[in-house]
């Protein structure tokens, strides 16, 4: 485990335009600093203009009660990401938030990479010394071995429910506004400093589970069977939110293999979907249609032994079950070889017209003549810019570069650069772009968007406050799209 005394926590929160990593925009950002004791050492707070090429989301304004007034001051959001990207780089830092790596993290891999900015070194634990972890993942197991002792876990329709303005509300965390960014930052300090009273030891080893060193250090540890032919096979308790509630977020696990081209991801078999008993050793790899569970070392979903003194979160007729299982496996190795050899290894897919925005898993990190070219310009003033970015080689650091110019600072860039701007402009405010991003989703079509503003205002029920946020909304969409249709698109 690590010394966290050598480290201080990043507490942060986006607000955003939508859900889309690479194609909505961060609006609001709350970072508070502690130290490894949770006391507040520093506070920032990030406004960030609405871009002109961004159309929100409804829905999202409506969560975080932000009208298009109140998204027309602040930095612009190259500005605003040097700054960001300046404290999440700086050493020993641990950035933490509730359900962050699979939201929040997002927003700043891709907010770094479109502004030309390193997007993976604020969770480098050998460049810096940082790196990233989540509560949201880690009160799972709280969950399920200190549940007496924790919290009050809170029931929505007799149902457990983990939003963290739920937990929130029974708890008495913090006053204020849920999805206000700075409110949610603190809600989240006060939940994480509860839960390091409650089991300190525990807390740190969730913790330095991040580290993709530290996890795979104790997924050497966990206990292994062996087989009657001596082959060796490790198990566990996969604890993860996608396991399930049903399952009380946790499954017996047989590790199979390591993925030989991701060498940090592993495949495992969940024990608890099949009685083996019922197969054959040569007709086994046909029925295991389901169970097969990637994990990465250092991200989300822990891998704790499966030995007695964790059974109690589990249903003991899924232990028992399981139990049979590896007896079967013990008898059968020949069939576990086969799966594990029936397993494809994981590939990226590659995506035809990918957006540049959304270019970064593509492309792959900044190249080191990419980097000379990034270095030079941002230490340029803004005439400069232009200038060095009409002499840059066709690529995907030109064209990013125009888009960085064009969404913040329109009004100084030249005529040919201008122009360049204004056709990918157009190319999303008015028609459905044909561009997608990494996973093949196209932003949304501007006349979606006004379509579903429009039906959420005929809705009796909303607030003042929300119809002057769907009124806003519905304004900047005609304008953008009238604009559009006036000049002929």
């Amino acid at each position: 485990m690590i010394n966290l005394t050598n480290y201080n926590y990043l507490f942060y929160d986006f607000e955003t335009t939508g859900q889309n990593p690479c194609f909505d925009q961060p609006v609001r950002l709350a970072i508070i600093e502690t130290d490894n004791n949770f006391n507040e050492i520093n506070k920032y707070i990030f406004n960030i203009k609405l871009r002109n090429d961004i159309l929100p989301h409804p829905k999202a304004l409506l969560v975080n009660k932000l009208t298009i007034q109140d998204l027309s001051d602040g930095d612009n959001e190259y500005q605003a990401f040097k700054k960001i990207h300046s404290i999440f780089n700086s050493p020993n830092k641990i950035s933490i938030g509730y359900n962050s790596l699979s939201f929040d993290d997002k927003f700043l891999r891709f907010g770094f990479y479109r502004n030309l900015l390193e997007p993976y070194n604020h969770h480098n634990p050998i460049k810096g010394n940082n790196f990233r972890a989540d509560l949201y993942n880690m009160i799972f197991v709280y969950y399920l071995f200190k549940n007496d002792e924790s919290i009050i876990w809170p029931t929505i329709n007799n149902r457990l429910s983990l939003r963290l303005e739920n937990i929130n509300a029974i708890n008495n965390l913090y006053e204020g506004m849920s999805h206000d960014a700075e409110i949610d930052v603190y809600v989240t300090i006060e939940l994480a400093k509860k839960l390091h009273s409650i089991d300190p030891k525990m807390w740190t080893y969730l913790i330095s589970n991040f580290i993709k060193k530290n996890e795979k250090i104790n997924f050497e540890k966990l206990p292994s069977i062996i087989s009657i032919t001596n082959l060796k096979f490790k198990v566990g308790i996969l604890i993860s939110n996608k396991i399930g509630l049903k399952s009380n977020y946790c499954a017996p696990v047989l590790f199979l293999s390591t993925d030989n081209n991701q060498k940090d991801t592993i495949h495992l078999l969940r024990l608890d979907h099949y009685d083996f008993t019922n197969f054959r050793p040569e007709n086994f790899v046909d029925k295991i249609q389901k169970g097969i569970i990637t994990k990465k070392f250092g991200e989300p979903n822990f891998i704790i032994p499966f030995t007695d003194q964790y059974f109690k979160s589990i249903n003991e007729h899924i232990v028992s079950l399981a139990k049979e299982n590896i007896n079967w496996i013990k008898h059968n190795p020949s069939a576990i070889q086969e799966l594990i050899k029936s397993i494809p290894d994981k590939k990226y897919e590659k995506v035809d017209n990918i957006d540049v925005d959304a270019s970064l898993y593509d492309i792959g990190f900044f190249k080191n003549d990419e980097i000379k070219i990034i270095n030079e310009f941002h230490k340029k003033n803004i005439d400069e810019k232009c200038t060095l970015i009409e002499k840059m080689p066709k690529g995907r650091i030109k064209d990013l570069a125009i888009r960085i110019m064009g969404r913040n600072y329109i009004d100084a860039i030249p005529q040919s650069l201008f122009e360049k701007y204004e056709n990918y402009q157009n190319s999303v405010l008015f028609n459905r772009s044909l561009n997608p991003d990494y996973k093949n989703e196209l932003r949304f079509d501007p006349l979606q968007l006004l379509n579903e503003t429009k039906a959420l205002i005929n809705n009796k029920d909303l607030s003042e406050k929300d119809l002057d946020i769907l009124n806003g909304l519905k304004e900047l969409i005609l304008v953008k799209t009238r604009k559009q249709q006036d000049l002929g698109f």
